[in-house]
């Protein structure tokens, strides 16, 4: 299989050296693109900042078949693992990437709240219900308020306002292996009238994944209503839906995972997730220089646990606890009023108010017995946890971009947020054991609730100035904040009354950012941006509040940290040749406390694409992306005193991708493999602790589609 992997890869570069265009391939091009960084849509030239789109076009020749993946390929986006599920990371955020990436979809952030359980639900968006993806890497807290540091990641789904129906196959398979993934996708949309229209699309998948024993199957619905009243007004209201079942296993160990990645792992977990999602957009036109947009939403996710038995250690034994009926909600509902002055050419003024209420409920039950260590004997164990969360936040924010000349232009904003958090938990403790054959039963119920609130406060100045027709720089100034979660503000000690506040400040940050773009010799597209950030009073914790056995916690503001780093995108238009290169690199180190000079975990240092796309015919195109990524600083754990434990390194990798596409009238063909040399790499990794997770091996997708 190898020396035919390579083989289809030679030939398939031979053809591509013959050269000439694809005009829309990558995620950087150079045709006029629509994206929302400024709060409105405007063209991509207009923005003061260097942002990635990925768009529609991409999304489907490249046969993603997840959000994920199609953000796997880009070089300003890593993935970080921290054991609980895969959440996107920009500029070196880490185990904190959930909180410090905000990601949205249609302008609605859909970060979940839970800092330390928190798994951004961005598979629960069908990709092929996406119009574009928005990628603006490194702040946004004037618009977008907390939690962007990293950046901001906006999902634009498809508005379809014209007659059109669609069907859609797709099927993708592990090597040796029969196992096997399968998509079907139908779309309709119907203009009833000149003011209304409708669109609708259902997207469900079942199938095996990577490792034996896993599967899933759902499905994702969306429906639109359009309504365009007197040419001034755009009305929609949208409905999404998405459900799914799936089941896995626990870590591999080391040993496991070098002799069979693929092999099931100790334990099983069925997990049920379900995603309802209603919002309504409207947008006025009061004339040419003034826009109102108001944006109300609500939207709900709710994980639940209906089978988990794992393995953990206990006084040095292995025990297998079942943590059977945990669950995770989270429901966010929130209006958004912003407005847009026009009152120069080139130059407007945006402003608005922003309301969200966000509320996370945890309800985690572990439960084990009949386990001996010494002269005890633990007969049965059961401990239920009842966590409900809330965060109101009320914000102000104005942002204005002047242009002085046709060349210089200044951007200068600031946000006012009120957070108002209220944290109520509960923790039962039944332990029945057997010491040196008397009996002990306890059996212990705590309560604690806090109360808290903060003042934040984010600031930005870019000046920006266009050297040549095609040419800019910019500089960025930008002070943001993360302010804290609400499970955050409570600590946990061993013995009586253990629950405690933790008086939290929160987290401020000040980047320095420089950025160029041009579009040189007629054939070339070229970004480079550079930026330093500075977090002050950053969270950081002894203990470890993932623990199990109900171990102690603190959380506290010492830690201080640095981010530095560089992004690089180029691409080069030929006749039907269109080769693309983009590098990240970042340097983020902790520079205070007991951590001081440490590499903050999880950051890889470099990550790098390179993509060659080649149009053999009108109908006929195909393509060759490589992703490599160096090595990071594993998960580790902290001892009591906050020092970080973890000294060992993931190992680097390069993925290599091909495909091919048909495009014939309606008809769609596109297929293709990934991970192409079936290179092996893991998703998480936490040596201290034994546990492994593997990445993705050689996959085959086919992908058939036919638009009436």
């Amino acid at each position: 299989m190898r020396k035919t992997s390579l083989a289809l890869c030679a030939v398939l570069f031979c053809s591509l050296a013959n050269a000439a265009e694809q005009d829309n391939t990558e995620e950087i091009t150079h045709e006029k693109v629509v994206v929302s960084a400024s709060g409105f849509e405007q063209n991509a030239d207009e923005n003061l900042r260097n942002v990635i789109v990925i768009d529609a076009k991409t999304i489907r020749e490249h046969g993603y078949i997840s959000v994920r993946q199609a953000l796997e390929r880009t070089a300003a986006i890593s993935f970080v693992d921290t054991g609980l599920g895969r959440n996107i990371d920009m500029r070196g955020q880490g185990s904190k990437a959930n909180v410090a990436v905000k990601v949205m979809v249609d302008n609605k952030a859909i970060n979940v709240l839970d800092n330390s359980h928190g798994v951004t639900p961005i598979d629960s968006v069908s990709i092929d219900n996406i119009q574009r993806i928005e990628i603006i890497p490194g702040g946004g807290s004037v618009l977008y308020g907390n939690g962007t540091r990293g950046g901001v990641i906006n999902i634009i789904t498809k508005k379809i306002k014209e007659d059109s129906a669609s069907v859609g196959v797709k099927f993708n398979s592990y090597d040796k292996t029969n196992t096997l993934l399968s998509n079907l996708n139908l779309g309709l949309s119907k203009k009833l009238n000149d003011t209304f229209a409708f669109s609708t699309n259902l997207d469900a998948f079942k199938g095996h994944k990577y490792r034996k024993g896993d599967k899933e199957k759902g499905f994702y619905s969306n429906s639109k209503l359009y309504a365009d009243i007197g040419g001034n007004t755009n009305l929609t209201l949208n409905y999404n839906f998405y459900e799914s079942t799936e089941n896995t296993s626990d870590y591999l160990s080391k040993a496991q995972i070098d002799k069979d990645p693929r092999q099931k792992a100790d334990g099983n977990i069925k997990v049920k997730t379900t995603r309802p999602e209603l919002s309504l957009d409207v947008t006025h036109k009061f004339s040419d220089q003034w826009e109102l947009n108001m944006l109300a939403f609500w939207q709900k996710q709710k994980r639940n646990y209906e089978e988990r038995t794992s393995a953990y250690n206990y006084n040095g034994l292995k025990v297998m606890a079942d943590e059977t009926g945990s669950s995770f909600e989270d429901e966010i509902s929130g209006v958004n009023l912003k407005a847009k002055y026009s009152y120069m050419p080139s130059s407007y003024l945006v402003f608005g108010y922003d309301f969200k209420y966000h509320e996370a409920l945890r309800h985690h039950i572990v439960s084990y017995g009949n386990v001996s260590s010494g002269p005890a004997t633990v007969n049965s164990h059961i401990m239920t946890t009842n966590l409900d969360m809330k965060k109101q936040t009320h914000s102000l924010f104005v942002l204005n971009s002047h242009a002085f000349s046709d060349n210089f232009s200044l951007s200068t904003g600031a946000r006012y947020e009120r957070a108002d958090y209220k944290s109520d938990r509960s923790y039962h403790n039944y332990m029945n054991m057997t010491i040196m054959g008397t009996p002990r039963i306890t059996d212990t119920t705590t309560i604690y609730g806090t109360d808290d609130s903060s003042n934040n406060y984010a600031f930005e100045l870019t000046p920006t100035y266009e050297y040549s027709n095609t040419g800019r720089i910019y500089a960025k100034y930008e002070r943001g904040f993360i302010s804290p979660s609400p499970s955050q503000l409570t600590n946990r000690r061993t013995g009586a009354n253990p629950y405690y506040a933790s008086d939290l400040e929160p987290e401020t940050f000040d980047t320095f950012e420089i950025g160029v773009k041009d579009y040189l010799f007629d054939f070339s597209d070229i970004s480079l941006t550079l930026y330093y950030t500075k977090t002050k009073d950053e969270i950081t914790y002894t203990g470890d509040p993932h623990a199990t056995m109900g171990a102690y916690w603190q959380y506290y503001n010492l830690d201080q940290t640095r981010r530095i780093g560089a992004e690089l995108n180029l691409a080069q238009n030929f006749d039907k040749l269109t080769l693309t290169q983009s590098m990240s690199y970042i340097d983020a180190k902790v520079t205070k406390g007991v951590n001081d000079g440490k590499r903050v975990p999880y950051v890889s240092k470099v990550k790098a694409t390179a993509g060659a796309n080649y149009e053999f015919s009108n109908d006929i195109s195909g393509f060759v992306n490589l992703t490599y990524l160096s090595k990071a600083l594993d998960g580790g754990k902290n001892d009591n005193n906050g020092v970080m434990q973890n000294n060992e390194y993931t190992k680097s990798y390069f993925l290599t991708d091909i495909g091919l596409n048909y495009t014939h009238k309606g008809l769609n063909i596109f297929a293709g493999v990934k991970n192409l040399f079936d290179k092996e790499y893991y998703t998480y990794q936490s040596a201290i602790d034994d546990n492994y997770l593997p990445g993705e091996g050689r996959s085959y997708y086919v992908e058939v589609k036919y638009n009436f």
